[in-house]
């Protein structure tokens, strides 16, 4: 994502999350959000813009222990069929 990151992991990661017609969560990485140094906001790089103006931000933990409680269930496809960074 560029020198702005500085080398540090993303407090969130950024979603433009789609429902399908079978009822499924479908995620789409656009992006992360990261900290700035003194604590009081964050730098959100893209790249990507949604269509629908919608992006969601989630931690990347939240969305690591989504993944592991849907196991066994019909687990929310990824369009783009990647594994964010974290969750490799």
């Amino acid at each position: 994502m560029g020198e702005e990151n500085n080398g540090k992991k993303p407090s969130f990661i950024a979603y433009q999350v789609s429902e399908a017609k079978d009822g499924k969560s479908h995620f789409n990485r656009l992006g992360a959000a990261f900290e700035h140094g003194d604590g009081e906001g964050h730098n959100i790089l893209l790249n990507s813009l949604p269509l629908d103006g919608r992006i969601t931000l989630r931690t990347p933990q939240d969305r690591l222990e989504e993944l592991r409680n849907d196991k066994g269930k019909d687990a929310p496809q990824r369009s783009d069929d990647r594994e964010p960074e974290s969750e490799r």
